[in-house]
C-alpha cells in the first residue's frame, strides 16, 4: 500500500484549491488559491492573508492538518479543504461566493 506522500506525488493535476469569494474591501468576485503541499507529516495549504493578523505577519499564511496513514489521501484533502473554507468564513477580508 502506498503512503499518503507517494499518492500525493502521483497526482498529475495542479495541487490547489481554488475557491470563489467576494473581497469585502472591493465588493468584487475573486478566487483565493490555496497551494497544497506535504511538509513532513503535514498536509499544508498556503494562501494569501485572510485577516489582519496574517496580513501583518512576515510569515506565509497557511492551514494544515496532520497526516494519519489510517485514512486515505482523499479524506485528508477533504479535511484540509474544510479548514480552508472555515478560514474564509472567519475571514476579515473575504466571504464565500454563494452560487
Amino acid at each position: 500500500m502506498k503512503t499518503i506522500q507517494e499518492q500525493f506525488n502521483e497526482i498529475t493535476l495542479i495541487k490547489v484549491f481554488e475557491i470563489a469569494v467576494i473581497d469585502k474591501r472591493t465588493n468584487k468576485e475573486e478566487y483565493i488559491v490555496f497551494n497544497i503541499d506535504i511538509n513532513g507529516n503535514t498536509l499544508k495549504a498556503t494562501h494569501e492573508a485572510l485577516n489582519k493578523v496574517e496580513q501583518e505577519s512576515n510569515k506565509i499564511a497557511f492551514k494544515s492538518i496532520e497526516i494519519d496513514d489510517t485514512f486515505s489521501l482523499n479524506h485528508h484533502l477533504e479535511e484540509l479543504y474544510s479548514e480552508c473554507i472555515n478560514a474564509i468564513i472567519e475571514s476579515d477580508f473575504f466571504e464565500l461566493l454563494n452560487d
